[in-house]
């Protein structure tokens, strides 16, 4: 009867360390999107052409064929509570007409 006492005493030992082990588990930032740098952005300016822009700042993450003046560059960390940041550059018959961004690009 020890043999079998001892036996419940190690599988439930085993089953407490699973348990504080699972809570230990580390779970890493899988980055999306496009990463804009700030000096990148800063070299894009009003009136440069769709590539100039996709030169300096890569292909944009959005091209919405029903919004073409439009390309947004999307950036999360991946998470639903994370940051998540946009930059949309807007183009007009001229080239770039005006260039926003939401969130903190760079940071």
């Amino acid at each position: 009867m020890k043999h079998c006492s001892l036996a419940a005493r190690n599988l439930a030992l085993a089953a407490v360390a699973c348990a504080v082990l699972a809570g230990c588990v580390y779970k890493v930032r899988v980055f999306q999107g496009s990463i804009v740098d700030p000096g990148d952005l800063e070299k894009v300016e009003i009136g440069m052409t769709r590539e100039q822009v996709a030169y300096v700042l890569g292909t944009p993450t959005v091209n919405d064929p029903f919004h073409a003046n439009r390309w947004d560059y999307v950036f999360t960390d991946g998470t639903l509570q994370g940051e998540r940041r946009l930059v949309v550059v807007r183009f007009s018959e001229e080239g770039v007409s005006a260039i926003e961004t939401m969130g903190a690009p760079g940071n």
